[in-house]
């Protein structure tokens, strides 16, 4: 072979590799790694916090909707409420963002989230209404957490956006969420 003939196919070949390594790393930003967070990328933690937010989010309104039918109080039925609305509104906003970035996110809550909203669905009464608030503070400061590490930490300039302008939301759920668990005690 001569060399500009071994020049062409050393060209065609990394040509052709391209969309391999571009599937390898969509494939590990998709969860598909199986190594923790070694040798994960910031892109990767950027997937991973837009999966546990988008879940979250879901156990929190399916939450909330257990509390609109099972609370006993005004001020659970209206943070339920308020969860519902802001929750819905933060996922439709996190969609978007995936979509964009070819980001599959989950379409229910996470095992134990669901275990959790089985276990709030067999109370009634004021003990309902004081797990639900106690559940809703554990979660939101959770959340609080995941999205505060992302508004500063994360490297997608729309993921961080995003993050810090869904914190004061969730704060304002954990402080009402804080009233009604330190009012029935």
């Amino acid at each position: 072979m001569n060399p500009r003939r071994n020049g062409l196919l050393l060209g065609a070949l990394l040509l052709a590799s391209l969309p391999c390594a571009a599937f390898a790393q969509s494939s590990a930003s998709d969860g598909s790694s199986r190594n923790g967070s070694h040798g994960m990328t910031q892109g990767n933690h950027d997937a991973m916090f837009m999966r546990e937010a988008a879940a979250a989010s879901l156990a929190e309104i399916q939450a909330g909707q257990i509390a609109l039918d099972k609370g006993s109080s005004t001020q659970v039925k209206q943070l339920a409420q308020r969860i519902i609305d802001d929750h819905t509104k933060a996922n439709d906003q996190l969609m978007s963002i995936a979509q964009r970035k070819q980001v599959t996110l989950p379409t229910a809550p996470m095992p134990m989230q669901k275990q959790e909203a089985a276990h709030l669905n067999t109370l009634s009464g004021a003990s309902f209404d004081q797990a639900y608030a106690q559940a809703m503070v554990k979660d939101h400061r959770e959340a609080i957490k995941l999205f505060g590490m992302e508004s500063q930490n994360g490297s997608d300039a729309d993921l961080k956006q995003f993050a810090s302008t869904t914190l004061p939301a969730l704060k304002q759920h954990l402080q009402m969420a804080e009233q009604i668990a330190g009012g029935a005690h």
